[in-house]
């Protein structure tokens, strides 16, 4: 696990040129955002007092919002999933996360009846393709489209 993790991560991580398409079904809107992120890891210094089960942190920089995320990725035990946690400011989401092979993962996260997916992949090295998928109680809310180009390591 930890490998596929590791190379899996070491694809993510870079600077990153993306253009997104968000479909909102309801009132059949679309909007379209571009963006530059920056994804690497950071030190795991505190790793065992934080918790034995976090295997990786890594840090998100969006410099159009100028905002950083950070996302603390944990092992699950006897689970198919794994969890991520991405902390913004003050506010903490938490998402399950599937590796399928060994360049596509899953996230899922449920708040309420709002169901979230994010399939993300890894094309190649430079880049990547991204669906993202919004329901409520089985009904279809949004769709996103994201590609995303590498410009440095």
């Amino acid at each position: 696990m930890t490998y596929t993790y590791n190379k899996i991560l070491d694809q993510l991580e870079g600077r990153w040129i993306c253009q997104r398409t968000n479909y909102i079904i309801g009132n059949k809107q679309i909007n379209y955002h571009k963006e530059e992120l920056k994804f690497k890891q950071i030190s795991n210094i505190y790793k065992t007092q934080i918790d034995s089960r976090l295997l990786y942190q890594y840090q998100l920089y969006d410099k159009n919002k100028d905002q950083k995320a950070c996302y603390l990725f944990f092992q699950q035990e006897e689970s198919e999933f794994d969890t991520v946690h991405k902390i913004t400011n003050d506010k903490v989401k938490y998402y399950r996360l599937k590796i399928h092979t060994h360049n596509s993962i899953k996230i899922k996260s449920v708040k309420q009846n709002i169901v979230y997916y994010e399939y993300i992949y890894l094309i190649n090295p430079r880049f990547k393709i991204i669906i993202s998928i919004l329901r409520k109680n089985q009904k279809y809310l949004a769709i996103s489209f994201i590609s995303e180009i590498r410009i440095s390591h």
